[in-house]
């Protein structure tokens, strides 16, 4: 819901609001911090977004793309059941609320 509504701003968002901010990424501090990279292509946000998706495969036993869609906007395949996709909507909503903990 936050993430959607964009309530967390990212470093270049907050640089042009503030001009004596940095707007280079907080975790990787290399590359302007859009709110696409510090959710998604951030080197320490891939590592976290990678062993979410390696636990939930284990889990459910089954491949799942690494895609922003279905782990930032939950826009689950219909290849799922729906049992499956009420795991995975659940794990990833977990998954975000702690990543966003420690924005």
């Amino acid at each position: 819901y936050k993430m959607f509504y964009r309530w967390h701003l990212p470093p270049a968002r907050i640089a042009r609001m503030f001009k004596n901010k940095s707007d280079k990424c907080w975790k990787c501090h290399q590359i302007p911090g859009s709110y696409y990279h510090m959710w998604w292509t951030c080197p320490e946000a891939k590592r976290y977004w990678t062993r979410i998706h390696t636990w939930l495969e284990k889990m459910i036993k089954r491949h799942i793309d690494f895609k922003p869609e279905i782990f930032l906007l939950r826009i689950i395949p219909e290849i799922y059941s729906k049992e499956l996709k009420y795991l995975i909507v659940n794990v990833l909503t977990a998954a975000k609320i702690v990543f966003a903990k420690n924005w």
